[in-house]
């Protein structure tokens, strides 16, 4: 019979335990728009570091390619001079500053997509929290 006693007991307390839940709705919903609050400021921080990275990106892209022109001119200024070795070196490292810049340009477009999902992750959220509002786009909609 301890058993049943026992079981009894579980059954009761979580009877228990969702009245008083039940019985206080208030701090449930407090709980839940505080949740909301925590989630949105965490996105929010989350974007911003991604918006601040693909700044970073960019110009490191532009200094990459900068990079490449200069190394592109170089090699021709060597042609001109007949030092096909200096000009094969300059367009070994134009090569390099290239591939460089590719890699950058595929994170940033990793970033972007990234920043639109965050968008959407911000703007539900925002939504819910503020029902006055209108409500966010779905997709397909201009």
């Amino acid at each position: 019979m301890g058993i049943f006693s026992r079981f009894t007991d579980i059954v009761n307390s979580n009877i228990n335990s969702i009245l008083d839940k039940a019985e206080e709705p208030e701090k449930l919903v407090r709980l839940m728009i505080q949740e909301m609050e925590d989630t949105l400021v965490e996105v929010r921080s989350t974007a911003a570091r991604a918006i601040a990275d693909r700044k970073e990106i960019t110009r490191s892209l532009a200094a990459l390619e900068a990079e490449a022109r200069e190394w592109q001119t170089k090699a021709e200024l060597a042609l001109d001079k007949n030092r096909e070795d200096l000009a094969k070196a300059a367009l070994a490292e134009k090569a390099r500053s290239t591939a460089a810049a590719e890699a950058l340009r595929t994170q940033h477009q990793t970033l972007g997509d990234g920043l639109e999902k965050l968008n959407d992750d911000i703007t539900l959220p925002q939504f819910r929290l503020a029902p006055n509002a209108s409500p966010p786009p779905q997709a397909g909609e201009g």
